[in-house]
């Protein structure tokens, strides 16, 4: 045992990303296996993890010391960019007002200071010293750095002795006897050359020195696992001889008696180990329920309406406030919230009241004065209003707002304030499902917003609340069981194809883990244990069993920071008073360098700003119909159960509708046949594996249409009791709120403690349960109810309660599918034009879009000089519907061009004729690239030459639109002045005969991206169309392990040569969707070339999903004539759930713009897979998740590129 209490005071967590790997919980444990009793986190440049490490120690009885490793420079300013060099400085909280200071610092440190580190400059660092403890870091801090005149140091600026002394003055000048200089003993060469002048400062400057180890992670063993996880962060071999790697293996936790033997002859320096964390004061840096916010902005608005309310003066509130004085300010804010709150809601009430029947009015405001009670109880009136303003003020901006998202649909004070625009009194939607009084919990109302302009709803939070009191949320990805298998044998040097084998090996389970758990003594649920092929390549394969053993150790390692995709806090004062900040590298986004579990913990609440691209649809088509129809579509004004939208649904050609156009939704529509806006609410509810795996979904159908009796519990009293509950969905427990109302008007409890109830269902324990169906039963029996009947209608309701969907948030989506099917049905171009916009990058969709099209009769034109807007959009010609290309669709066109064509149009009508465009066009604008690439668009077939015609004469028609705009310019210039006539150039052009079909379509193709006037198959269409077979775009929907027949024409045909030295051939197919490519070996490749490739060749094929690949593995070769026969025999099997999606690391260079030709290559490689993108800087990386869904040819496509990996 230590004679000298020790505490570790240089150490880094997991939350020094892809460097620390000391995971938490393993810290603790070691730590107090130990013997130790307190322990600080020092982490690089942030504080990421400062919540979690306070509640994991304090949870485990140690004494946590809140501190970072923080870079400081020497700049005049935060921001000054002179020089690169900084140098490490560790600073500890040694109490609130520590605590404070050292967010504030590590907030400006990347909102200022980030130039490669988040630095902090000593100005800022003496403005902000108090409450903080400074220790002097390892080699790279600067004390030490100025002793260690290594070649490297001397080259850049190291000054010796004299300025390391004066520099240790000046840290002691700024924090007094809260300065100590670090002694670190690892073995490293320049350490042990700078230990006696350290000391000799210490004693000359009368600062006391503290012996440190510069932690990294937690055991001796894990050093080789360390230097694989930092090889993963640098993208290097663990073998590689050139990689930077640690010299010594020191850098674990030590115990006492270790540091004890290292620092014994200077005990002094584990004593002021022990000193400084007397020094910190325990302080709480939580909260045990956060404060609900006041909206600040209540008497200003108040006023501007000239209301007449009594509001409270809001007493003085010093900046040394008491808790009491806080609490009396705070009091005031909340009854003046809860005025105006109320005010608002009964002005509101009356507006919505208008279409609704009289005789329900009261009920209405009944219930109204119920949820404002329970709201202003709670303190939430605030939150309310904060939202209220922010939805108000994105439909003042044009923003699409959605009629609702999850439980706050069921509040009607939400639906009277137009946050929401679902009426739950008519749908029965419960309050208590959104706020329950009976249970204190934090509102959480999500908003769903239109994609596009989302972010202008988060910009009017930042610019009405300030920047520096609104965030976006940090989130962490972790090196999770398949990923880090892949990380893991990336850096050891695996061959894909293996590292491919090893990772598909782990289960597809849901938070599935290498190791598993612990159990009785024994690791149990893991996929070593579930998976026997994992043991039996680890036992005969030493490659595989090396990454095993490093990916065990790795495992759940943070790896990389991104961004919440919704969640953002608004805070009534500075947010670095409640957690520090983060600024990724080149944004201009803030963002909590606390993630969203901890986000409560500091007394701040999530507000969801969601972007739904189905609004953007919505709003596009609606804006199309104002312009063709002048009609505004107000959904107030529309009945939702208009048979006419339903008998569309009952089809299945639902393509585009929200939440029902896949195949699966497609065939239950045709089943279910939904006949009102209660079906709706039931198909979204119902869709889902639970209900569908039970039978619920089959027993749901056939009740509908009778087939099935529909009965209640306690029959005898059905109809009084559960008819209203259960007959909107024949008698079955389908929602949660059910659940809720049973358990109400049946066991007679409150709808509050019904809410608990259901939440106990969730969590299936037996003892609770027990409880509770005992509670339901005499609450039964009380009403004369049969006790043992209710009992076994418990455990029936416990089951179903699985299986139970949120109604409020099926109600409000199923209004957004109600409105998409509503425009299909009766605006069907206008919504297909907005389809189309909407998905315009995914060549997948559009060319299901197209189809749809077809089917439904519309025609697809090409653009339109005349007709064409920016996007797509539609018009009706000669009796025909017509959806068109957009003039942004033309590549080669840029935004410059466009806008300058559109403007001229706009103010002074049609494009008359050839020669009309060129004498009105800006030619500096609209240049021969812009005219050329229209040209083959199709843009100009309104007039009457050919295209053929008009590009044998580009440059003609170039050179008179330059003449023109000379003409112009010298008749605006002239004497007269705007009064000059002036005169047209006239342009002379011949016509001639048009292109071959062939060339059309492929200069649509390469123009549109798209063919337009036709396909090079047509010619096959009607004898294709009697077949079944998979159509390329389907590839990725194939259910692994089925065989498909895809047929086409083929394209091309690549011989290659395996490294084995086996010739192959890579064969392009296309077919009405697409391009596919098709490997074929040897002997099938012959019979190919055998074959009459002018017609279509018919290819049955057994898919294969890898992680990273799709194997398309050639069975059979026929012609078109065969292939009909095959088809009949060959049942290709989808699958529902979605694939893996592909992760791809990217190193951002100076050299090339990475970022654009990823984007460029992504638009090449179109798919059903989600991507997902990890930008890696030299500190931290960034996670983007994009809507666009690719194909994994993307992979084969990136191949060998240097600056981004395959994860």
């Amino acid at each position: 045992m230590s004679k000298y209490p020790f505490t570790h005071l240089h150490l880094h967590t997991e939350y020094s990303l892809l460097d620390g790997a000391n995971k938490l919980t393993n810290l603790v444990s070691r730590v107090k296996e130990l013997g130790m009793t307190s322990v600080a986190m020092t982490d690089h440049g942030n504080m990421f993890g400062a919540i979690d490490f306070y509640k994991q120690m304090k949870g485990a009885g140690l004494k946590p010391i809140i501190g970072m490793e923080g870079y400081i420079h020497n700049g005049e300013t935060m921001d000054d960019k002179s020089t690169k060099q900084r140098f490490h400085i560790c600073l500890f909280a040694k109490n609130r007002k520590g605590y404070e200071n050292l967010m504030y610092l590590s907030s400006k440190a990347f909102i200022e200071g980030f130039y490669y580190f988040p630095r902090i400059n000593k100005k800022e660092l003496r403005e902000h010293s108090e409450g903080i403890i400074c220790t002097s870091a390892c080699l790279q801090g600067e004390v030490n750095w100025h002793l260690n005149l290594s070649e490297r140091n001397l080259k850049n600026g190291a000054k010796g002795y004299d300025e390391a002394k004066r520099i240790a003055l000046e840290y002691k000048e700024i924090f007094g006897d809260d300065f100590y200089l670090e002694l670190m003993r690892h073995g490293i060469g320049d350490q042990l050359g700078i230990d006696e002048q350290i000391l000799q400062i210490g004693h000359e400057c009368g600062i006391k020195v503290v012996a440190t180890n510069d932690t990294h992670y937690t055991y001796p063993d894990d050093a080789q696992y360390h230097e694989a996880f930092m090889c993963i962060g640098m993208n290097k071999l663990y073998d590689d001889p050139n990689r930077m790697r640690h010299s010594v293996h020191e850098f674990y936790i030590k115990s006492p008696e270790q540091m004890e033997r290292l620092f014994a002859d200077i005990p002094e320096a584990l004593l002021h180990t022990q000193e400084i964390v007397d020094k910190c004061e325990e302080f709480v840096p939580i909260v045990k329920t956060p404060t609900p916010p006041n909206f600040k902005f209540t008497k200003e608005y108040a006023k501007e309406e000239g209301l007449d309310i009594d509001f409270q003066d809001d007493p003085p509130l010093p900046e040394d406030a008491s808790e009491d004085e806080k609490k009396k300010w705070m009091g005031a804010a909340d009854k003046n919230d809860a005025e105006y709150f109320a005010y608002k809601c009964r002005e509101g009430l009356e507006f919505r009241l208008q279409i609704v029947p009289e005789e329900r009015h009261e009920e209405y405001k009944e219930r109204l004065e119920y949820e404002i009670d329970i709201i202003n109880s709670m303190k939430f009136p605030g939150y309310m209003m904060i939202v209220w303003d922010f939805v108000k003020e994105a439909k003042r901006m044009g923003v699409a707002v959605g009629p609702g998202r999850g439980s706050a649909a069921g509040s009607l004070v939400a639906y009277a304030l137009e946050i929401t625009d679902i009426d739950p009194m008519k749908y029965d939607l419960l309050f208590e499902r959104f706020l329950n009084p009976e249970r204190v919990s934090m509102p959480d109302i999500d908003m769903d917003f239109m994609q596009a302009r989302r972010g202008e709803v988060i910009d009017y939070v930042t610019r009405k609340y300030g920047r520096d009191q609104v965030a976006q949320i940090i989130t962490f990805g972790s090196l999770l069981a398949k990923g880090v298998i892949r990380d893991v044998a990336r850096v050891l040097d695996m061959p894909l194809s293996q590292a491919d084998k090893m990772a598909k090996l782990i289960p597809d389970e849901l938070g599935i883990t290498l190791n598993g758990k612990m159990k009785g003594g024994e690791l149990i649920d893991g996929a070593f244990q579930k998976e026997p092929k994992i043991r039996e390549l680890v036992e005969t394969d030493p490659q595989a069993a090396r990454v095993w053993e490093f990916a065990k150790k790795l495992e759940g390692l943070k790896r990389n920071s991104g961004m919440h995709a919704a969640g953002v806090v608004i805070s009534n004062e500075e947010l670095w008073k409640k957690t520090p900040i983060y600024k990724p590298s080149g944004e201009d986004t803030f963002v909590t360098q606390y993630s969203l579990n901890y986000m409560e913990d500091v007394d701040l609440i999530k507000f969801d700003f969601l972007g739904l691209k189905t609004l953007d649809v919505i709003d596009n088509a609606k804006k199309l119909v104002k312009l063709r129809y002048d009609r505004e579509i107000d959904w107030t004004q529309i009945d939702e159960n208009d048979k006419k939208v339903y008998d569309t649904i009952q089809t299945g050609n639902t393509v585009g509708m929200f939440q029902i156009e896949s195949s699966g939704m497609q065939d239950l529509n045709k089943r279910l046949k939904p006949s009102n806006f209660e079906d709706l609410i039931a198909v979204l509810a119902l869709y889902r594996p639970g209900p569908m795996e039970s039978g619920m979904l089959d027993d749901f159908i056939e009740r509908k249409h009778g087939r099935k009796g529909i009965f209640y519990p306690f029959e005898e009293v059905s109809f009084d009791l559960l008819a209203d509950t259960l007959g909107p969905t024949y008698g079955m427990i389908v929602y949660q709120e059910q659940v809720m109302q049973i358990v109400q008007t049946i066991g007679g409890m409150s709808l509050g403690g019904a809410d608990i109830v259901r939440r106990a269902m969730g969590k299936k324990k037996v003892e609770e349960m027990e409880k509770y169906n005992k509670l339901f039963s005499q609450g039964a029996a009380d009403q004369g109810l049969d006790y043992d009947k209710a009992s076994k209608l418990f455990d029936l309701i416990e089951k179903f309660a699985g299986y139970g969907f949120n109604k409020s948030h099926s109600a409000a989506y199923a209004m957004v599918t109600f409105q998409t099917a509503w425009l299909k049905t009766y605006y069907p171009n206008e919504f297909m034009a907005a389809l189309l916009t909407s998905d315009k990058d995914n060549t997948e969709k559009v060319v299901r879009y197209i189809d749809e099209l077809k089917r439904m009769g519309i025609e697809l034109g090409p653009p339109d000089i005349c007709d064409s807007l920016l996007e797509f959009s539609a018009i009706t010609k000669d009796d025909q519907d017509i959806v068109l290309f957009g003039l942004g669709a033309i590549k080669g066109v840029g935004g410059a061009a466009i806008e300058s064509m559109l403007k001229e149009r706009r103010e002074n009508g049609d494009y008359k004729s050839m020669q009309d465009f060129v004498n009105r066009i800006d030619p500096a604008k609209v240049n021969k690239r812009v005219i050329e690439s229209a040209i083959k668009a199709g843009a100009f077939d309104r007039f009457e030459y050919s295209r053929k015609a008009l590009l044998d004469q580009i440059e003609l028609i170039v050179e008179t639109a330059k003449k023109a705009s000379e003409a112009k310019k010298n008749a605006m210039g002239s004497l007269f002045g705007d009064d000059a006539e002036i005169t047209t150039v006239e342009l002379h052009l011949k016509n001639s005969e048009e292109y071959e079909l062939k060339e059309i379509l492929e200069f649509e193709k390469n123009t549109l991206g798209f063919y337009v006037s036709g396909h090079p198959m047509d010619d096959y269409r009607e004898e294709l169309d009697k077949l079944k077979y998979s159509l390329s775009s389907e590839i990725e929907t194939i259910k692994d392990g089925s065989f498909a027949i895809f047929i086409g024409k083929v394209e091309e045909i690549q011989k290659k040569i395996s490294k084995k030295g086996n010739p192959f051939g890579i064969v392009n197919l296309m077919d009405f969707h697409g391009n596919i490519d098709i490997m074929l070996f040897e002997d099938k490749l012959k019979e190919l070339e055998e074959m009459d490739l002018e017609e279509p060749v018919a290819f049955k094929v057994k898919i294969t999903h890898t992680e990273m690949f799709t194997r398309i593995g050639v069975t059979k070769i026929m012609s078109l004539k065969d292939a009909k026969k095959e088809c009949k025999k060959v049942k290709t099997e989808i699958q529902e759930t979605p694939l893996e999606p592909i992760n791809l690391a990217v190193r951002l260079s100076e050299k090339m713009d990475v970022l654009e030709n990823l984007y460029s290559l992504i638009r090449q490689n179109p798919g059903n897979r989600e991507l997902k993108v990890t930008i890696v800087s030299k500190l931290h990386n960034v996670v983007i998740e994009s809507s666009i869904r690719v194909g994994t040819s993307l992979i084969s496509a990136l191949d060998g590129n240097e600056f981004i990996d395959i994860l």
